[in-house]
């Protein structure tokens, strides 16, 4: 069943890809495939019976410090944090079928900043059928309960963290087989955010966010592929007063390859415009989607991305155009110790405001597999957003040691 590292790795990123809404902040839709067949190594999972399900529970601690709670310029408050992250994967499959659940919660307590206290949680159910050899179809359903941490938004700061719930249904069919001439894939994304407290000031980002398109690939050679991509999300906030509702068109054009079994990646480069339904003005601007894997060594992995798309405004700004470039390298020196390195860079522009960030970010990751089923880990997180506007400007260190088992 689910190997125990890609498994850890997808879940610790579950509440992250739930949580955000907005189905155009995606790093990149990659081209649909077919779940593969989990290795044989990793955690134990338990049989349900006779049935075909496998259900493979893991638990997640964390105790460290964060010496800027709020993100704040001046007002900073340290905190001891303790995190708790119970999860569980299932899994049930045939030779045409495939379905996937998974759960996981962030339970976050601050020993001297209870009113930062949260308790997240993410759930996603997938299920894939290979209709015959040339059509497939997916279907998902996400359902996620997170918070924007004080200080991470254009908000006033309030007593408690902006809390929120996330429904976010999809479905892609895809036509051609693998390693096809050519391929076809269609895609539609509803995700409906709502805030549920603190409401004077979060009922304005209260919003529907549906993403529809279609991609195009065509073998150029045996291992790379041409595409051309149109996609359309449709933004629509709640609040009958809002002038952010809009519509985004893109329309990419890229390559898509396995070159070696050492390097995979997408590049794709297009324009993507914004209308919006109010009589704010239309912008348009260059976008790209790029992601880059690089395997030097079987146990060696370095994953390249850059990214420019937009995101929603939280109070300035009509929106904001989004630079993303970083870089993150996971290492296994050998079969009990493995490193991590993550560098990230943002650059946020935002529109029809005079405000431009410009934030960096550097994580190092140890861990240590101390018996099959338990890894101990230490952590470390250094960001620092920049600015033309000096008081949102901050600098923040986070310190975990972090302890993951399963059966």
């Amino acid at each position: 069943m689910p190997n125990k590292k890609y498994m850890l790795a997808g879940a610790a990123l579950l509440l992250a890809s739930i949580a955000d809404a907005q189905a155009q902040t995606a790093l990149i839709r990659p081209s649909y495939r077919f779940p593969e067949a989990p290795p044989p190594s990793g955690p134990g999972n338990v049989q349900i019976g006779d049935s075909p399900l496998f259900v493979t529970p893991y638990l997640g601690l964390a105790g460290g410090r964060d010496d800027n709670v709020l993100l704040s310029h001046e007002n900073r408050k340290a905190s001891t944090l303790y995190i708790l992250s119970p999860g569980v994967t299932v899994d049930a499959r045939d030779a045409s079928k495939v379905f996937t659940f998974d759960y996981l919660a962030q339970i976050g307590r601050y020993t001297s900043s209870g009113d930062d206290d949260y308790n997240d949680q993410a759930a996603r159910a997938q299920f894939d059928m290979a209709l015959d050899r040339r059509n497939f179809l997916r279907l998902v359903m996400g359902y996620g309960e997170g918070h924007d941490q004080r200080g991470s938004t254009d908000r006033p700061v309030s007593n408690q963290p902006d809390k929120y719930r996330v429904s976010a249904p999809g479905v892609t069919y895809a036509f051609g087989s693998p390693g096809a001439q050519g391929r076809v894939e269609v895609y539609y994304d509803d995700a409906d955010k709502k805030y549920l407290n603190n409401r004077e000031t979060t009922a304005a980002s209260d919003r529907d966010t549906q993403t529809y398109g279609g991609a195009f690939y065509w073998r150029a050679m045996p291992k790379t592929y041409l595409l051309a991509e149109g996609r359309e999300t449709r933004i629509r906030y709640d609040l009958p007063t809002s002038l952010q509702s809009a519509d985004e068109q893109r329309l990419f054009a890229g390559v898509s390859w396995e070159a070696t079994a050492a390097t995979t990646g997408t590049i794709k480069v297009g324009r993507l415009k914004r209308d919006f339904k109010s009589d704010l003005p239309s912008e348009s601007s260059t976008s790209w989607e790029g992601t880059v894997t690089w395997s030097p060594r079987t146990y060696s992995k370095f994953d390249l991305y850059a990214v420019r798309t937009t995101s929603e405004s939280t109070g300035q700004g009509s929106f904001i155009l989004t630079t993303l470039t970083g870089v993150l390298w996971s290492h296994n020196w050998n079969s009990f110790i493995s490193t991590g390195l993550d560098l990230h860079h943002q650059h946020d522009a935002y529109q029809n405001f005079d405000r431009t960030d410009n934030t960096d970010s550097a994580g190092l990751k140890f861990g240590y597999r101390f018996r099959r089923w338990l890894t101990l880990g230490a952590q470390y997180t250094y960001t620092k957003r920049d600015s033309n506007v000096p008081d949102v400007e901050y600098n923040r260190n986070v310190y975990l040691l972090t302890l993951t088992g399963s059966l």
